[in-house]
């Protein structure tokens, strides 16, 4: 039985722990919290037998066998070295870590502490996600020309202002939302990286929306996300044989296939939630032995950061190149 810790007990805590209950060989042990009280009260709502009021004390038991990492975005990093010097395998949710500098600095504590380690990327453990690469590796699409992606969704000022959404280092849509689209980029792309053109909408140094038009190799690719604009979420990947419209990039469950003027609609539905898939690969790794994921293996979560941090580094109108 693996024997869970959480390091952070917010809404997205929550939502995973429900998830937990339907995973067999799992069971929620331990919460932690800034405070006592709200350790307990977490952890009498989901049944969890421990409770801490500090993540320290969480990871000084030696019961817990995983930890789930959801603290805002900048304590991913540091956490996540705490916890693999002692020893407990790690899921952090996205993004891993703030910037490229702090995932090279995760696998450098990894190689003297080997342990299983994995960023909570849920989009890629979906049906959905592993059908549309199986569909585009088989060269149903050919090869891939364009790829565009947009997730933008309107937050009212007071969740921005109130939340790390406004934090100057961590905050802002790219890091929050971008690394969604990022990760689909960077599964299809490889190659120099060019911007060609960026739109960015800055308030206290944090970024509302940010649309960019680059290059990777010889593929056209746009990313835009924002917290300040009407909900649109889509992925469109274009070969030389055809297209791939994802409507929901975030929870991906249908997509559509255009070959010529015919079109089909393809469903992949949940097993239990959109959590459950990234959940369940990774109790089957630790079950096994493994420290690493074939699906979002450490690289991978490398190369939406420097993706990320190349697009912060654009943020003039003169082309970079990579």
């Amino acid at each position: 039985m693996i024997r869970w810790g959480i390091i952070g007990a917010g809404k997205i805590a929550q939502r995973f722990v429900k998830s937990l209950v339907h995973e067999s060989n799992s069971e929620l042990y331990a919460v932690s919290c800034r405070t006592h009280a709200k350790a307990q009260q977490f952890a009498n709502t989901y049944h969890a037998l421990k409770a801490y009021g500090s993540y320290e004390e969480l990871l000084q038991d030696p019961n817990v066998d995983a930890v789930y990492i959801t603290l805002p975005h900048g304590y991913h990093y540091i956490w996540s070295i705490k916890a693999i010097k002692a020893g407990k395998a790690v899921l952090v949710e996205k993004p891993a870590g703030i910037n490229a500098y702090e995932i090279e600095g995760i696998m450098e504590v990894l190689k003297k502490h080997p342990v299983l380690w994995m960023e909570a990327m849920k989009p890629r453990f979906t049906p959905l996600y592993q059908k549309v690469y199986a569909l585009i590796q088989e060269d149903i699409i050919g090869d891939i020309q364009e790829i565009h992606t947009v997730l933008n969704s309107k937050q009212t000022d007071e969740v921005i202002q109130n939340s790390y959404l406004s934090d100057p280092i961590y905050g802002g849509a790219l890091l929050d939302c971008g690394c969604y689209c990022a990760t689909w980029i960077t599964e299809y792309t490889k190659g120099k990286l060019r911007i060609d053109h960026i739109d960015v909408d800055l308030q206290d140094e944090y970024d509302l929306h940010t649309k960019v038009q680059m290059h990777i190799g010889n593929t056209l690719v746009t990313l835009e996300t924002a917290i300040n604009q009407p909900e649109k979420k889509e992925v469109l990947i274009k070969g030389t044989k055809g297209e791939i419209r994802i409507p929901d990039l975030h929870r991906p469950i249908t997509a559509e296939l255009k070959i010529e003027d015919k079109v089909e609609v393809i469903d992949c539905p949940y097993k239990v939630d959109d959590f459950y898939g990234e959940l369940s690969h990774f109790v089957n790794l630790l079950e096994n032995g493994k420290q690493s994921s074939p699906i979002m293996p450490i690289q991978s979560s490398l190369e939406t950061a420097m993706l990320l941090d190349r697009i912060k580094d654009a943020m003039t109108p003169n082309p970079i190149e990579i």
